[in-house]
Parts: structure tokens; C-alpha cells; sequence
């Protein structure tokens, strides 16, 4: 008889670690499937290289990120997402003004609007490398690197910005003072790096940087951009975020 317990004590707990084992699989799995998060951060662009010199601009300001990624993993090393960003673009160059009265205006500043927003919704895939709790019971943080690629959507009138130069000796004086290039749609290709740690089982943190290429064709909406060919425009954008993530079946 006391053979007979200690063998079904023996199988019972044999069974109950089966059971354990298999429910944090289980949990493991669940957890890890589907993740959803918000990023916020800045982004940085390079010169938009196609129109003519002067309508490129010689600087570019750094400017809000916002992104929403959803991510699917197919297994612990690969993931596959898709993500929507907006931003703005826009660069900055020196203009020289006529004589009046004869004297020379001194040099203004005009702003190159190419996107605002610019739109990108892009699918990346992406090489995890997976830390774990204990015993593997839970994904606690991973490190990946990706390649993306997707659209560029660009929102712009094609209208131009004028100022008053406000000084003498002709303050009356008005000049072009912002150029907006044309709504455009356009690819990305590119790169990122980034580090996601759960914090909680559900819920962690995320950094990521990346690189992107984009190459985006304007509508020709006035005089200017035909005549300086600035309907279609290529460059580099360079966003650094933070953001938050949510892990559901």
C-alpha cells in the first residue's frame, strides 16, 4: 500500500511539472505573439538632392517623430512590422535680394516646405536576439537589427510664402520668403537598430534608431517647379525615437 501512494505521488508530481511546463509554454507563446506600441521622438533629414542647387536649401532643422507599430513574431528570431510615421520636412537656405534705391537688400532666409506631414508606412523585418527570465518562463527584453521598405506620402500646395523685408531703406519690400514643393508619393528603404525591454509581462520600452532613403515625385502645382524641375526630389532621414509597447495574443 505505502508503494502504491508513493508511486502515485510520484506520478502526480511528474504530471503537475508536465502541466507547469506546458502552461508557461503556453503563456510564454501568448505573450510574445502580437506587439503594439507608440514611438515619440526626433528626426533628422539631409539636403533634397534633384531640384536646381537654390531650391535645395543649404540646412535642415531636427523635428518631432511620431510613429505606431504593430509587430507580429513569427518565431523567437524573426519579426515582421508595420509601421506608420509622421513627421515634417523642410529645408533652409540664403537668398540674396535686389537693389533698391541703390542699395543692395541684405540676404534672407527661405524655407523649402517639402512635406507637411510627411507620411511613411513602411513593413520592416526584423533579426532578434531574445533575453529571457529563468528557466525561459518569460521574453523579458530584445535586441534587434532590420531592414524596412514602404511608401513616402508628402502633404504640400505648391504655393509660395512671401514677407515684408521690414528694414531700410525699402521696408515696404516684399520677398519669397517659403516655397512649398507639391503633394508627392514616393518609396523608403532603409535600416534600424533597436532594443525593446518588458518592464512588466505585457508591457515594456523601446529605443530605435534607423537610417532611411526616400525618393518622392511632386505634382508640378506652379511656375517654379517646372522650371526648375523640382518635382522629384531624393534624400536621407535619419529618426531616433522612444516609445512604449504592448504584447497580446
Amino acid at each position: 500500500m505505502k508503494g502504491f501512494f508513493l508511486t502515485a505521488a510520484v506520478l502526480l508530481a511528474f504530471m503537475g511539472s508536465t502541466s507547469a511546463q506546458t502552461n508557461v509554454w503556453n503563456d510564454f507563446r501568448d505573450d510574445r505573439s502580437w506587439d503594439i506600441g507608440f514611438n515619440y521622438g526626433a528626426s533628422t533629414i539631409t539636403r533634397p538632392l534633384g531640384p536646381e542647387k537654390a531650391y535645395q536649401g543649404s540646412r535642415t532643422d531636427v523635428v518631432p517623430e511620431y510613429s505606431l507599430k504593430l509587430q507580429y513574431a513569427a518565431d523567437p528570431h524573426w519579426h515582421l512590422a508595420f509601421e506608420l510615421g509622421w513627421r515634417q520636412w523642410a529645408s533652409y537656405g540664403t537668398w540674396s535680394q535686389p537693389y533698391t534705391f541703390g542699395t543692395q537688400l541684405k540676404p534672407t532666409e527661405v524655407k523649402f516646405q517639402l512635406g507637411n506631414p510627411a507620411l511613411t508606412e513602411s513593413f520592416q523585418l526584423n533579426y532578434v536576439i531574445p533575453f529571457y527570465t529563468k528557466y525561459r518562463v518569460l521574453n523579458k527584453a530584445n535586441l534587434y537589427f532590420g531592414v524596412t521598405a514602404g511608401l513616402v506620402t508628402t502633404v504640400s500646395d505648391g504655393s509660395l510664402g512671401y514677407s515684408k523685408y521690414n528694414n531700410r531703406p525699402d521696408s515696404s519690400y516684399r520677398y519669397v520668403s517659403g516655397y512649398n514643393y507639391g503633394a508627392g508619393i514616393g518609396y523608403s528603404i532603409g535600416v534600424q537598430a533597436g532594443y525593446t525591454y518588458y518592464f512588466y509581462r505585457k508591457w515594456g520600452v523601446n529605443v530605435e534608431l534607423a537610417a532611411r532613403f526616400v525618393h518622392v515625385n511632386t505634382e508640378k502645382a506652379n511656375g517654379i517647379s517646372d522650371d526648375h524641375n523640382t518635382n522629384a526630389y531624393h534624400m536621407m532621414f535619419f529618426p531616433e525615437t522612444i516609445g512604449l509597447r504592448y504584447r497580446f495574443r
